[in-house]
């Protein structure tokens, strides 16, 4: 174990120095308090530190805040060292966040045995912190077990609908044609009563109401084929996955979603390929941030007054498919952009949150697509989520060169 001895009396600094090489541990010396706190500013600080109070520079207690505001959840014991025995002082450097102290001049069976309770309490530490990791590889797969029961169950209900909503709506359809063709052949009839207004009225309407159904008709259609793609059942293995069209299916089963609020402007390249992709994860992505951006711009559009924007764009580059979902709400406020992708985080009131939609997508794009979810943000001007997604399988990829490297 490395320990740091930040002490700057020589004579006291070569004891410790000694006293921890003996005890077998690997000192690391600092001579005032600004290089011990220079020691602590790498990827792999030291897990024990003896800091002494009185220091140049920087005092042992201002060492040890700084150190604890740096590495919050970082197991670092620190013994601070010091010949000041009045009750205050002491107090003062537990609440600088020092775990113990020794007064000086030090006994040496008393300065190891307070070493060896900081050691067992970094080994404790550093056990809690891997049962936190497992704790949340394990929570993981179980929202992804949930998110696969969910979506199956979904694409189950919604090719049901689909199905059922399919079949009257081309009666409906036909039967509208029907009625168009049928009103082209009876038009010039009733154009020779034209001086009967009613006969005016109806010649003038009627193929604004047949075309007003029709388009209605289509639009149904378009849904009922949005709610297909977007149940498309999950399966074991990725299948090339058209990204465009997924956005285009997701926008339409999201309308309700943002239609009261936003406008919906694309800019989809339509010379990107397919990417391999588990087809369902992928639309429950786009479902998610469509829906967050449609929320952030209801916090600021003023019970509807003020109409807002959701912009989402497509190209390719450096082997993957970038998706760029732009909103004009909110922003993200600063204090909470280090936590947005954790499980059950959200500023949202009880009943309108989980906290499980963007945790949900950072999931499928980073675990289950090795891909990338970024996002850009300004507080009141809005918001980017950036998806970038492998255009093939990374496994396979690798697996290739693998390959190749042994062939060569």
């Amino acid at each position: 174990m490395r320990v740091v001895i930040a002490e700057d009396d020589p004579v006291s600094r070569l004891l410790l120095v000694a006293t921890v090489r003996k005890w077998g541990h690997e000192p690391v010396v600092a001579c005032d308090g600004l290089e011990a706190l220079a020691l602590f500013q790498h990827g792999d600080p030291p897990e024990l530190a003896f800091l002494d109070w009185m220091m140049p520079e920087l005092d042992g207690p201002e060492v040890c805040r700084r150190i604890r505001e740096s590495h919050s959840t970082t197991p670092i014991y620190i013994i601070i060292l010091t010949a000041k025995t009045q009750r205050e002082d002491l107090v003062a450097g537990l609440a600088s966040g020092a775990n113990d102290f020794v007064t000086k001049p030090f006994n040496h069976e008393e300065l190891h045995a307070r070493f060896q309770v900081g050691m067992r309490v970094v080994d404790l530490q550093k056990k809690l912190a891997d049962r936190v990791r497992e704790l949340d590889v394990a929570m993981s797969q179980l929202r992804l077990l949930q998110q696969a029961q969910k979506l199956e169950a979904l694409g189950q209900m919604s090719s049901g609908i689909a199905h059922e909503i399919n079949t009257p709506a081309q009666y409906i359809g036909e039967n509208i044609r029907f009625i168009q063709e049928s009103w082209s052949q009876v038009q010039p009839f009733l154009e020779r009563e034209s001086n009967n207004s009613d006969i005016d009225y109806l010649i003038k309407e009627v193929p604004k109401a047949i075309a007003e159904s029709l388009q209605g008709i289509q639009k149904v259609s378009r849904i009922v084929r949005a709610m297909r793609d977007f149940s498309h059942p999950a399966g074991e293995s990725k299948l090339p996955v058209d990204i465009n069209r997924a956005i285009e299916t997701t926008i339409s089963v999201a309308t309700s979603h943002w239609r009261y609020v936003a406008d919906m402007e694309t800019s989809l390249d339509d010379t990107i390929p397919t990417a391999l992709c588990y087809s369902g994860e992928i639309h429950q992505v786009l479902f998610n941030l469509i829906a967050n951006a449609a929320d952030a711009i209801s916090l600021v559009s003023n019970n509807g007054e003020r109409r807002g924007t959701i912009y989402i764009a497509t190209s390719a580059a450096n082997g993957c498919i970038e998706i760029r979902i732009r909103d004009t709400g909110s922003g993200i406020p600063e204090e909470h952009r280090g936590r947005i992708f954790e499980p059950f985080f959200t500023t949202k009131v009880v009943g309108q949150g989980t906290g499980q939609g963007l945790s949900t997508a950072y999931s499928i794009i980073v675990q289950q697509h090795s891909g990338e979810i970024l996002f850009d943000t300004e507080t009141g001007k809005g918001t980017t989520f950036v998806v970038r997604i492998p255009i093939g399988d990374p496994g396979e990829r690798s697996h290739e060169r693998e390959e190749a490297n042994s062939v060569r």
